[in-house]
């Protein structure tokens, strides 16, 4: 990892996946997908509940205080060519310092390695400063880059957003020196983003939701309030005695918030072989990408 990033991206999977495990215990199942390879639900527990996924970015400081989010857009353009269900998130630092945060942390007599705890204190806790947008939300700040990009070929990167330490509240969005002004995707904070996916989360955010076909294979199309009422149905019968061998179903959404059951589809529809040599990557743009299996008992549906 490059000595210029504010905060690596390992340190953030590492305290994300520690932010998930205590949030929720036993009713989440991390893991870890390769470069290119796409959710395998054979990967996740026979119980319903549903798999996001989080594509960790980091900052790189730049002159007096400014931090930019960059985005290669040949990985962008790759997880847009998935169905909306199994495109990830992005999740990236929102920093009130400048520069590196070691530094900054032991300027403050703090260890570094606390921020990963809500003791750390206000505003030095990761999960104050970490920040969510979904793959279409990047894409839409991007849209002029990623169209005259329009293919996997990885290097490219651009702007996605730059952060003043002193107001990050007020960032400015897009590539450097363009000339068009880019409204704000609207983020959503790290604890408020789990907080809306055990609700269900926003329309036209991805998720996958997993259901025991006695519940699921009834009708073509759901609308989000029925997949609502089954989660909650499934939760609330749903046994361990019954797991192991528990017929499941998934359920992908469409943009206007409604949720099929996939046809002519694998289960993995990550790139094949062929396509992974064609793919004109380099070992130094990897995925930072983890799925989240959260368990329907996990979730708060009201």
């Amino acid at each position: 990892m490059s000595p210029s990033v504010s905060v690596p991206e390992k340190t953030l999977e590492h305290w994300s996946s520690q932010y998930i495990t205590y949030r929720y215990r036993s009713k989440a199942a991390p893991w870890w997908p390769t470069n290119g390879e796409d959710i395998d639900v054979l990967w996740l527990p026979k119980r319903p509940g549903k798999a996001v996924q989080l594509e960790l970015k980091t900052t790189t400081p730049t002159s007096h205080g400014f931090h930019d989010v960059m985005v290669d857009l040949g990985q962008l353009w790759e997880y847009l060519q998935r169905p909306l269900g199994r495109q990830p998130f992005y999740a990236f630092p929102r920093p009130d310092w400048a520069g590196d945060l070691t530094a900054e942390a032991i300027a403050q007599s703090l260890a570094v390695t606390e921020l990963a705890f809500a003791r750390s204190g206000p505003a030095w806790w990761f999960a104050d400063w970490m920040v969510v947008l979904s793959a279409a939300q990047v894409a839409a700040v991007l849209q002029p880059e990623l169209a005259a990009h329009g293919t996997r070929s990885r290097g490219t990167k651009k702007r996605l957003v730059q952060f003043d330490s002193k107001n990050p509240e007020t960032p400015t969005w897009g590539p450097s020196h363009s000339s068009r002004t880019v409204p704000s995707p609207g983020l959503v904070g790290w604890r408020e983003f789990w907080s809306e996916i055990e609700q269900c989360g926003q329309v036209g955010w991805p998720q996958l939701i997993r259901l025991p076909t006695w519940i699921a294979q009834t009708q073509d199309s759901y609308p989000r309030w029925r997949v609502v009422e089954m989660l909650r149905e499934a939760a609330a019968i749903f046994s361990t005695q019954r797991g192991n061998d528990e017929q499941l179903v998934t359920l992908e959404p469409d943009a206007d918030g409604n949720y099929q059951i996939p046809r002519a589809r694998a289960d993995n529809i990550g790139l094949t072989d062929e396509d992974r040599v064609g793919a004109d990557r380099t070992d130094e743009i990897a995925d930072h990408r983890q799925i989240v299996f959260l368990d329907a008992k996990a979730l708060k549906l009201l």
